[in-house]
């Protein structure tokens, strides 16, 4: 058991330093993109490349692309539908994720704040969202730190928790390598502008051939 205990913890560290490097990597790639599509912008221009008409394809011109995860579900009234925790509930999402969803959403559901101010009702609505963003990624990282920020009392640490916990370590340090394999981080970590450029005119040279 305290071989258990000890490697829980070490995936709890990890975690925590694997959340602290996404926010890092998502900070640096918010300025790459931005740098970058200035200076493909320029790139372009300098070379008469007309964007709509040389790069993109006819039909994929009107094509619009949300993103999936910025999609909150709600009901008429814009709160969080019941529903939803009886989706999770009744899911095949293991047991842990389940159970710990369950106790956040009791203490946290709009519903049990009708009558509250609207300062506390939003911030109750807000953690309420959290764990259901968290409980339908499987996140059980993500419910415990929820929980615990709540004072609730975590269960036993089982095989299966960490389980959860080594694939969502998993899944982040994936993540992590995907961002730094884009063109416009590898681009934006290069450290002269002859590198940039080689990058660019590779970047767009493909763009041109594939739409051919």
């Amino acid at each position: 058991m305290k071989r258990a205990k000890t490697k829980y913890k070490k995936l709890l560290l990890e975690l925590e330093y694997l959340y602290s490097d996404l926010d890092y990597h998502n900070d640096v790639q918010e300025e790459a993109m931005r740098e970058f599509q200035k200076a493909f912008g320029t790139y372009c221009k300098e070379n008469n490349i007309d964007y709509k008409t040389d790069i993109i394809k006819e039909e994929e011109r009107e094509v619009q692309v949300s993103d999936p995860d910025k999609v909150i579900f709600r009901d008429e009234d814009g709160n969080p539908s019941r529903e939803d925790i009886k989706e999770i509930e009744n899911s095949s999402r293991p047991e842990e994720i389940r159970k710990l969803f369950k106790q956040i959403a009791t203490k946290t559901h709009p519903d049990k704040f009708s009558d509250a101010k609207s300062a506390e009702k939003a911030l109750n609505m807000q953690v309420f969202l959290q764990a259901k963003s968290a409980a339908e990624d499987n996140n059980y990282f993500k419910l415990q730190q929820i929980a615990q920020r709540l004072g609730l009392d975590l269960p036993e640490i089982t095989q299966k928790q960490t389980k959860l916990m080594e694939e969502e370590a998993k899944r982040l340090r994936i993540k992590l390598k995907r961002l730094e394999k884009t063109v416009a981080w590898v681009w934006f970590d290069q450290n002269t502008d002859e590198k940039r450029h080689s990058i660019m005119q590779r970047y767009v040279t493909s763009l041109l051939r594939n739409k051919n």
